[in-house]
């Protein structure tokens, strides 16, 4: 177990461990300026071409609520899109049209991402992410935030259907409304979680369950899923490899979420932790539920879920007595091991190859090797 005063430096020196977001790409350089410098070229061309945005107010509009969380923030899905679908192609191939497609597929990817950021954050009463106020706070959005994020899921939606066509435009679709309900059935367990305070509910399978429908599918399968379809390789085999490596991904980096909120990093997680305030069902709680004593779990249930300063530093304390920030580090590298033998154990053969499952875990795992250099230099 770590002691109070390791405890401290930790959280004072976190910042410095973890890499900020901005940091965090994929790509090479040269392909992810090119990716990013596609962003307005995309934006432009389909406004213009929407049928319903006929005033330079409506156009104007929709290009600042899809743009307004993404530049400050990690285009993590984007790239893993654009990275798996040159893996699963000759690199000559991926050009002209072909290369327009890949943008586009990837900005979608990422469109549908800060359509759910924007109704997270009206979920949760969020204040800030990014380091600025949650676009459902801004002065001329308030209520119209819904309405906002509607056209946003919308315009991606439109989007696909300018660029897409046929078979392939039917499976994107098909993709991308599986990876909204997902999303959506992922948020209501969540929150219906939170709100009943029924901590016998607080297990690890409940919430295993939980990460993987609000996060995990379309934080890591769903951008693998898309490039399979780009590609021309997507089919139940390959779905099924995809899930069965992408699911434990996604699950910890719920998990990594989760532990990030708790240090309360802004500027490296994009918003302000608040998992205790809200009595979120996280990883650390349960974890904590499963190996507290009798009166710890009292003091846990009087004071999780509450705004007061004195019932946070309890449950702060009980997190710091049950040495959670050491089985995390522990669980992160059993994880990893995990996947890591599972992907031994597929065929050469297996759509996508073990080679690529192996190169996107070393580039997109959370922090494995920098939590392994923290540690040791402790």
């Amino acid at each position: 177990m770590f002691s109070s005063k390791w405890l401290i430096h930790f959280a004072r020196n976190y910042s410095k461990w973890i890499p900020e977001q901005k940091k965090r790409v994929l790509l090479s350089e040269n392909d992810y300026k090119s990716f990013i410098s596609s962003l307005p070229v995309i934006m432009d061309k389909g406004v213009l071409d929407t049928k319903f945005l006929q005033t330079d107010e409506l156009r104007g509009r929709v290009k600042r609520i899809a743009e307004y969380y993404m530049y400050g923030r990690k285009t993590i899905q984007g790239e893993m899109t654009i990275l798996t679908h040159e893996f699963l192609r000759k690199p000559q191939e991926v050009k002209g049209e072909l290369l327009n497609q890949q943008y586009v597929l990837a900005w979608c990817v990422e469109l549908a991402m800060i359509y759910i950021l924007i109704m997270d954050d009206i979920e949760d009463g969020a204040k800030t992410r990014n380091g600025k106020p949650c676009w459902h706070l801004l002065p001329d959005v308030g209520s119209l935030a819904g309405n906002d994020s509607s056209m946003l899921r919308s315009f991606i939606f439109e989007l696909l259907n300018q660029n897409f066509s046929g078979e392939m435009f039917v499976n994107i679709i098909k993709l991308f409304n599986e990876a909204f309900f997902s999303c959506n059935v992922g948020q209501y367990m969540d929150a219906v979680t939170s709100k009943r305070k029924n901590y016998n509910n607080f297990t690890m399978k409940h919430y295993e369950s939980i990460a993987l429908y609000k996060y995990a599918y379309y934080s890591s399968v769903f951008p693998i899923l898309s490039a399979l379809i780009l590609s021309n390789k997507y089919n139940v085999e390959s779905r099924k490899n995809v899930m069965a490596i992408f699911n434990d991904i996604g699950v910890w980096s719920q998990i990594n979420n989760d532990f990030t909120d708790y240090f309360d990093e802004d500027t490296k997680t994009g918003k302000t932790g608040t998992d205790i305030q809200e009595g979120k069902c996280t990883w650390l709680a349960v974890t904590v539920l499963e190996r507290c004593s009798e009166n710890q779990r009292k003091i846990f249930e009087e004071s999780y879920g509450s705004w007061d300063p004195v019932k946070i530093k309890r449950i702060r304390e009980i997190y710091e007595q049950t040495g959670v920030i050491d089985i995390y580090f522990r669980e992160e590298q059993t994880t990893y091991d995990r996947v890591v033998e599972k992907i031994k154990s597929l065929p050469e053969d297996t759509v996508p190859s073990p080679e690529f499952f192996q190169t996107m875990l070393d580039k997109y795992y959370p922090n494995v090797i920098c939590g392994k250099s923290f540690k040791s230099s402790n």
